[in-house]
């Protein structure tokens, strides 16, 4: 399974979390490899799931092969229930800096009417992703010597060729 879902794993525990809907695009790119405009995560101890519309479906299984990938309709309060209510647990956090007030009170009500998930509570969390995301991996260290190594390259061969006058389009 994929290391970063592991780590995220960890704080959940370490935070008495039973799963943690990801609503912020970069966290969930990071987590996942998911690069669409729209979607979500729900990761819990054992299952780590993509949810997303219909325009997403094939490029989610394609970028977030170690997920469960999920057609959704609507905003979160519309299937969230339902699919929270299967993770088990009782506590499901979400990213507090990320989530509207009005999408938080969607969630809240959607849960109340819910038969299946009326035992589940939302709990704000901070920072939860962003520390992991800050260590760099063996990988992510790769990449970005390369980019640095090409734009050292980039960056000699316009100073050999630059002259004063020359206008942008020129060099």
């Amino acid at each position: 399974m994929n290391i970063r879902v592991e780590k995220l794993r960890s704080k959940l525990n370490e935070l008495s979390l039973d799963a943690i809907l990801i609503s912020q695009t970069e966290n969930r790119r990071y987590l996942s490899g998911f690069t669409g405009s729209a979607g979500y995560l729900l990761i819990s101890p054992d299952r780590a799931i993509v949810t997303t519309d219909f325009r997403y479906l094939e490029q989610a299984g394609l970028e977030a092969p170690d997920f469960q990938v999920i057609r959704i309709t609507g905003e979160p309060p519309k299937w969230f229930p339902d699919l929270a209510a299967t993770l088990g647990g009782q506590k499901v956090g979400f990213e507090s800096t990320d989530v509207s007030f009005a999408l938080y009170q969607g969630l809240t009500q959607a849960l109340a009417q819910s038969q299946a998930a009326k035992h589940l509570q939302l709990i704000p969390v901070q920072q939860v992703v962003e520390p992991i995301r800050a260590v760099k991996e063996e990988s992510e260290l790769k990449l970005m010597q390369q980019a640095a190594a090409l734009s050292d390259a980039a960056f000699e061969h316009v100073s050999a060729t630059i002259a004063p006058g020359a206008t942008e389009k020129q060099i």
